[in-house]
């Protein structure tokens, strides 16, 4: 397995999906690390203590090789991860012909300070004025972050997924050992 250039997180083992038309081709890691990274809004799945999905929209970003959103720890989704940390992120455009993305894996909620400033940076970098500016729909979250008033997770993907639907559809798998 090799390392990302950049972060030096493991790359995933790619592979294409039984889904995909003849002749398909999988799309490159770096294809879909550099959309999830552009990407602005995602839908976490989680699972109730019962069993029932519970889904909803979040801001989240793709940064140092793991998946990252927040939350209010009386919410939901707080709730469901402390019974049971396993999610799935999505993001697609909804269209007919294009990608959508799916990320799997296990939610840890971030306690140590380092982690939470890189965590906290990355949303700035990600969502800009809408975090840092005082008329931004986020104001101060990235302070939120960084002083735990909001719980932050951060989800180490156990596989991936990228669906290309055109002309030529193609299911790729990612997994992480």
């Amino acid at each position: 397995m090799t390392t990302h250039p950049v972060d030096g997180t493991a790359e995933p083992q790619t592979t294409l999906g039984p889904f995909s038309s003849p002749g398909a081709s999988p799309t490159p890691w770096e294809a879909t690390e550099w959309a999830l990274r552009r990407i602005q809004k995602f839908q976490l799945c989680t699972v109730r203590e019962d069993g029932r999905p519970h889904v909803t929209p979040l801001l989240a970003v793709w940064a140092l090789g793991a998946m990252w959103f927040t939350t209010g720890d009386s919410e939901q989704k707080a709730k469901n991860l402390a019974a049971n940390p396993h999610c799935s992120l999505t993001a697609g455009t909804g269209t007919l012909t294009a990608m959508d993305y799916v990320v799997e894996g296990t939610a840890n909620l971030v306690t140590d300070q380092a982690v939470r400033q890189a965590g906290a940076a990355a949303f700035e970098a990600a969502y800009g004025w809408q975090l840092t500016a005082e008329d931004g729909t986020w104001y101060r979250l990235g302070e939120a972050i960084r002083t735990g008033t909001v719980q932050l997770y951060r989800v180490q993907p156990d596989q991936a997924f990228a669906y290309g639907i055109s002309s030529e559809s193609s299911q790729t798998r990612y997994r992480w050992r």
